[in-house]
């Protein structure tokens, strides 16, 4: 094998690894006994493995914020969704991806509920948008129907 095309195929590896790690949940929490504890927000809970408590934003939709709302149309809509997360959440089996960390270094998860994905559920009920990143929707100006 010639040394341009080895160098070829260890690059084209290395970018294949490195887009599978980006876009491959790293790892099922569940499966190692983690489960979603308070609810604090309609897109944040607290996560529990063992004895380790901490921040974990959900990945794949944004609900309104409830402290920093920017009206109160918004923190009216963000305390639904806070509450309609709190519901699911109660007595339901967690499926949990760990998809790393966001920009603020809090634990970035995709959650799933008896096999139901809660951001599909949560953007299909009203209380939240698609998101993946960038920019966030005004919720004063353009609130969901």
């Amino acid at each position: 094998m010639s040394p341009d095309l080895l160098v070829y195929v260890a690059l084209l590896l290395a970018g294949l690894l490195a887009l599978a790690g980006r876009y491959a949940p790293h790892e099922q929490l569940s499966e190692q006994g983690c489960r979603i504890g308070a609810v604090l927000d309609g897109d944040t809970v607290h996560l529990i493995c063992g004895t380790v408590t901490e921040t974990a934003r959900l990945h794949g939709y944004d609900a309104p914020e409830t402290r920093d709302a920017a009206c109160e149309a918004e923190r009216a809509l963000g305390k639904r969704a806070t509450l309609r997360l709190r519901e699911l959440v109660a007595d339901a089996q967690p499926g949990i991806a760990d998809l790393g960390r966001d920009k603020y270094g809090r634990r970035l998860i995709r959650l799933r509920l008896n096999g139901q994905d809660v951001a599909d559920r949560m953007v299909a009920e009203g209380l939240a948008t698609p998101y993946a990143g960038g920019k966030r929707i005004n919720w004063c100006k353009g609130l969901p129907q």
